[in-house]
């Protein structure tokens, strides 16, 4: 059902995002090539580049969350990279259309004033019809944000919940994170840890400083992930390898190089929010080592295992 809902939220989301992209594209009156709004002061070019890599990386995170329920993935040796480079190829398609449209009909001076760029180029589009036509352009583009918002969420609840319930299978974390509903056949208990801790995240701070704190610390395991390709490589030549790492060694060493350099820079300009990731991701560590000592006593009860 998870599954279903995340469709049809995905279907009606990119509908929404393609009228707003067609209605810019077909407006009659372009912004001039003038800038009528004066450029917001940027910082200097190469923090400027890594702080907008960051909120971008940010609207693109989510590309890893299909590999979170991959054994429930039909056919994953296929599906699994089909989704992955397949759903990132759609996602740059409809940003790039989105932010040609935005640019064809507001200056750059207007969209950089502006936080809410779409509601903002809707509210100009419609606003040649009277101004209750503006503000009703305007509250398309919310609902279509809350529709958004709501697929992120089903989403992230949808796969972030089977982190803690395969570490749970595998002795790595509290047992009853492994238990599955008996009617839902969710992993109920890891929904609503998972439920818990956001909701703790969402009131200890500001949304930029949210997900500032979240690049860094999931781009720290996501290049020990690329990484790990490379250990893997040479520990364990007798894995089966149904895909094959797409211009290995070079791809995988550009991925860790662009982390490193995000990883400093965002350490350099932003030290609170990198601080707190790295010392969280530390506490883990000695939960971490005390249930690996106890892993091995755990596998024969283990949900799931045969024994």
């Amino acid at each position: 059902m998870g599954g279903d809902v995340q469709v049809v939220v995905t279907a009606v989301k990119v509908a929404l995002i393609a009228f707003v992209i067609l209605a810019g594209l077909l407006y009659s009156h372009p912004a001039s090539a003038v800038v009528s709004v004066p450029l917001p002061a940027a910082p200097p070019l190469f923090a400027g580049f890594i702080a907008a890599m960051v909120g971008a990386l940010w609207a693109y995170d989510g590309w890893n969350n299909v590999g979170m329920v991959a054994s429930e993935v039909k056919n994953p040796q296929r599906n699994l990279p089909l989704a992955l480079i397949g759903g990132t190829l759609g996602v740059i398609a409809i940003y790039m259309l989105a932010n040609w449209a935005y640019f064809r009909v507001l200056s750059p001076g207007e969209v950089g004033a502006h936080k809410l760029v779409a509601a903002e180029m809707m509210q100009r589009i419609f606003s040649s019809r009277g101004a209750a036509a503006g503000s009703a352009g305007a509250s398309a583009v919310s609902i279509a944000a809350m529709i958004s918002i709501f697929a992120a969420l089903n989403g992230s609840i949808l796969t972030g919940a089977r982190v803690p319930y395969a570490a749970a299978r595998d002795g790595l974390f509290f047992r009853s994170a492994a238990r599955v509903h008996p009617a839902f056949h969710t992993p109920g208990v890891s929904i609503l840890m998972l439920a818990a801790w956001s909701s703790v995240l969402v009131l200890s701070g500001k949304y930029e400083e949210l997900f500032d704190f979240v690049i860094f610390g999931s781009w720290i395991l996501y290049a020990m992930a690329a990484a790990a390709v490379f250990v893997l490589r040479r520990t364990r030549p007798d894995l089966p390898r149904p895909y094959k790492t797409f211009g290995y060694p070079a791809v995988p060493l550009l991925f860790l190089a662009g982390a490193t350099v995000l990883e400093i820079s965002t350490l350099l300009t932003k030290p609170r929010e990198s601080i707190a990731g790295i010392v969280l991701i530390l506490l883990g560590l000695p939960f971490y080592f005390y249930w690996r000592r106890r892993a091995p006593q755990q596998d024969s009860r283990r949900p799931g295992n045969p024994a």
